[in-house]
């Protein structure tokens, strides 16, 4: 059980450091590698830059932990289930669309989740 909430922790990091990455591009509507590059102290300078890089830092932690504890085959795809909160922040922070088709999306994210998490050897009932 602990495991899965070391998952859960690593995929509400994730999704933490990339709000918080897209507040630190905020008001970049063309921004491009050459302007990371050629700004770098901006960024180091950005809270929430330096905030997302750190929730990674932390997240990388957590993984290890997790990778020690799971097969890799089930632990990475769980981590997707952090599309369908990122959709969900996406909305409600950046006023981004929920589509008819990012909803389909999601709920066959949720079905490969539950597939791929069976026991080993599971039957799949139709």
């Amino acid at each position: 059980m602990i495991t899965y909430l070391l998952v859960l922790l690593g995929m509400v990091l994730n999704v933490a450091a990339q709000v918080a990455l897209k507040f630190a591009t905020q008001g970049s509507t063309t921004l491009a590698l050459s302007d990371i590059i050629g700004e770098p102290v901006r960024f180091l300078l950005n809270p929430w830059f330096v905030t997302g890089l750190a929730l990674y830092a932390i997240s990388v932690l957590n993984w290890l932990i997790v990778l020690g504890r799971m097969e890799l085959s089930v632990a990475y795809p769980l981590m997707s289930l952090g599309y369908i909160l990122t959709l969900l922040i996406g909305a409600w922070l950046f006023h981004e669309p929920v589509t008819v088709v990012r909803v389909v999306g999601v709920l066959v994210i949720i079905l490969g989740v539950v597939l791929i998490t069976r026991p080993s050897g599971a039957a799949v009932h139709v």
